[in-house]
This record gives C-alpha cells, structure tokens and sequence, in this order.
C-alpha cells in the first residue's frame, strides 16, 4: 500500500512540474487594440514606409490585414525599388497560403488562407521584372514544385547571369550532363526562340552566355537579349547591358552601349538597371582565396 502511494505522489509531482513549465510558456502574442488603430493610420497615410511597416507588423503577428498593406506598399508612388519587397511578399503569401510566422507556438493562431497560384504568380513576377533578384529565386522553386521544368529553368538561368555564378540546383547540371546531345528542355527552348518568343531568346541567350547544354557563345547570346530587348523584353534589355559592360569572348567591352540598354531596362522600372547599380555589377568579380 505505501509502494502504491509512494508511485500516486511521485505521479503527482510530475504533473505539478508539467502544469508549471505550461504556464511558464507566454501566452500568444497580441496587439492591443489602441496600437492596431495606430498602425492602421500609419499604414493608410500613402507612404510606402507606412504601408510596408505596417504590414510587416501585422504579418509579424499572424494578422491578414498584412495582405492589404503589402499591396498598398506595392502601389505607392514615388515608385522605388523598394516596391519590389512588397510585390515579393505577396507573391510568397499566396503562393504558399502563410504568413511567414504561421508556425510560431508563441503567436497568434495564423489564419487559414487559400493558397491562390495565379496571384501568387502575379505577384512574384512583378516582383522579378522590376529587377528583384529574390523573386528569381522564389518563381525558380515554385515552378520546380509545380512541375513546370521550362520555367524553374528560366529563373534559375536569369538568376546565373546576374549573379555570375552557378546554380545550386541540378536542373542546369542535368542539361549540360547531356555532352553533345541537345537536351530536349534546350531543343523546345531553340524552336520558342526561333519563332520570336523573347522570353525564349533570353533563356536561349543564358544558355549560350553560360555554356549550359550548348557550347558557349556570348556573341550569339548578346544578339539573341538584342533582339528580345528589341521587342521590349526587360530582361533582354538588362542582359544585353551586362553582356556589353563586363565583356566576354567575342564581345567586346563598351560602357557607352552597355547604358544605352540599361537606360532601356530603367524606363520599365527595373531597378537594377539604375546607374548607381550597374556601374557596380559591370566591374570585375573580386574572389578572396584564404589559407
């Protein structure tokens, strides 16, 4: 009998340990209703500032009024590139149906959101053609989930020939695996780009800059972005600038063009094509070899 009342009283202690560490944990986090007036005020007096912070805020807290000050902030005028983290934000909410913080046990429940693809989509290209380089990457990964190799490809190539360098995926390895076979992504990819696509001759283009699946051609690279920049393609416009300002074999360096095709890029708000940023993506890469 005191074997068994011993066991109840050690049982018992445990569970008083449980029920404390519990109620040691902060309850979810909440915005008191005088600080949501305020931010809601901050958020709606037309300022991307506003908006954005805003609506980071709330999505701090799991609150879906965030969606409504994201597009606000992509929607404010002066446009900047700033525009482009809300127009990513978005595009990373629909596409995946969360806020960021959906999963925190110390914050509000997140909402259950319907995942919608084509906003989703919307949102993360906008983000890309305006020359957000994180978007490249968001849209590269969707795409892979959904299947749709052409596209991943697309953004992971866009993404190579700003960065400069390769892509962590093994999509590009995949094609260049092939030796002298044309891999049928780059076959589909050549007959798009012959008929005029140019979003196909800019992915044509990549390919020949980078050596992926064809041997490398830069002069055939920077005549295919020229012909899709001809037809107002931004990327084309982009790449044409960068090919021209770092040169390659078989083109020559000439900054006079080069801005010629950033300016181009500009006018359609792609940030990056701004002076103050290709100056910098123009000059040689640095690499730092330590011991």
């Amino acid at each position: 009998m005191q074997h068994r009342t011993g066991r109840y009283a050690a049982l018992a202690a445990l569970l008083c340990l449980g029920l404390t560490a519990c109620q040691t944990l902060p309850p979810p986090s909440t915005l008191p209703q005088s600080q949501q007036q305020a931010l809601e005020q901050r958020g709606s007096d037309g300022s991307f500032e506003g908006a954005f912070d805003t609506a980071q805020t709330f999505e701090r807290f799991n609150d879906p009024r965030a969606i409504a000050y994201y597009e606000r902030a992509a929607a404010a005028t002066p446009w900047t590139f700033h525009n482009t983290r809300a127009e990513q934000a978005l595009g990373r909410i629909w596409i995946s149906g969360t806020l960021r913080h959906a999963d925190s046990p110390h914050i509000n429940p997140a909402p259950v959101l319907r995942t919608s693809w084509r906003r989703g989509e919307r949102w993360s290209l906008a983000a890309a053609n305006h020359g957000n380089p994180y978007a490249f990457h968001d849209l590269a990964e969707a795409y892979r989930e959904r299947g749709d190799a052409r596209r991943a490809l697309r953004w992971e190539l866009r993404g190579m020939v700003y960065q400069r360098y390769a892509s962590s995926s093994g999509l590009p390895g995949a094609i260049a695996a092939t030796g002298d076979a044309v891999h049928p992504l780059v076959a589909r990819i050549q007959r798009r780009a012959a008929a005029g696509d140019a979003d196909a001759q800019v992915d044509l283009g990549a390919l020949l800059e980078k050596g992926v699946g064809l041997p490398r051609d830069p002069a055939r690279a920077l005549q295919l972005y020229q012909r899709a920049g001809e037809q107002g393609n931004v990327f084309g416009q982009y790449f044409a600038g960068l090919l021209l300002g770092r040169s390659a074999p078989g083109v020559d360096k000439d900054t006079g063009a080069a801005a010629h095709w950033f300016a181009r890029a500009e006018a359609q708000h792609f940030y990056m094509a701004a002076p103050s940023y290709w100056k910098k993506a123009v000059e040689p890469p640095f690499f730092i070899f330590s011991e």
